[in-house]
């Protein structure tokens, strides 16, 4: 028997600057702070709500119809300030700074804040959320992006293209933001090529970028889950011409 699209569970990823939604920014941040105080984290210098008025600040959020706000995910861009990562591990290897200096000029940007609610857990909110943050990289001009990652949420990245730096901390890694974390340190070393990433997130990362609104049924949890994507944080950097023929040759083919 087919499976419906109102038998499934549906979620929506949604992308914007940060500045421009404010009353979701927030939501983001206190739903943020629920999942870090599950984990038993309480004071991380980098929890701040700087980034929900910077313009070079992506977010993209995961709504579902009953749950709410059940996920999220910043893109910051490398600026005059430091990134999160910087403030992080400054002090325990200073030579982090150079490294994201280095990268600066091509146009770098952190992936960070990732968290999904425990009451919509196991559903692969963080594999969705990973690889929408890659679709809109280049849409955000960082053809560079850092993050540091959980050890058990590693495999996310790596999908996606990231690599670990490993000539900073012990070949990468670092005890943070507790004793009990291993904090990995990952680039990814050319957002729009993705050469480090899987062949079949590959093709995926290029559909969201050439039809960065569309539908489709995904399986990050083993179950179908329909996801909704609006990822059209810069219009302007879009051929909308091209769009605009494909999603009419979609509507035709799809009547």
């Amino acid at each position: 028997m087919t499976l419906e699209r109102k038998d499934m569970e549906t979620i929506k990823l949604y992308a914007f600057p940060a500045p421009k939604e404010p009353d979701l920014c927030g939501e983001f941040l206190r739903e943020h702070r629920k999942v870090l105080e599950d984990f038993g984290i309480s004071q991380v210098t980098t929890n701040n709500d700087r980034w929900t008025k910077d313009p070079n600040t992506y977010v993209i959020v995961a709504l579902h119809p009953r749950h709410g706000m059940v996920g999220g995910i910043r893109l910051q861009l490398q600026s005059n300030e430091p990134l999160p990562m910087e403030e992080a591990l400054r002090k325990l290897d200073p030579r982090i700074t150079e490294v994201l200096n280095e990268l600066k000029d091509h146009g770098n940007g952190e992936v960070c804040g990732l968290w999904n609610a425990n009451r919509f857990a196991n559903h692969g909110i963080p594999i969705l959320l990973s690889k929408a943050v890659t679709a809109i990289s280049v849409m955000a001009n960082a053809r560079r992006m850092v993050c540091l990652v959980a050890h058990y949420t590693q495999r996310h990245p790596r999908r996606n293209g990231f690599v670990v730096i490993d000539t900073i901390g012990d070949s990468g890694r670092f005890s943070y933001p507790i004793p009990s974390i291993t904090a990995i340190a990952m680039v990814n070393p050319d957002t729009m090529i993705l050469e480090h990433a899987m062949d079949e997130q590959r093709q995926q990362i290029f559909s969201l970028r050439l039809r960065p609104q569309q539908d489709r049924i995904e399986y990050p949890a083993g179950e179908p889950i329909l996801v909704e994507y609006d990822l059209r944080v810069n219009t302007n950097l879009l051929d909308l011409h091209a769009y605009q023929s494909i999603q009419t040759e979609r509507m035709r083919y799809s009547a």
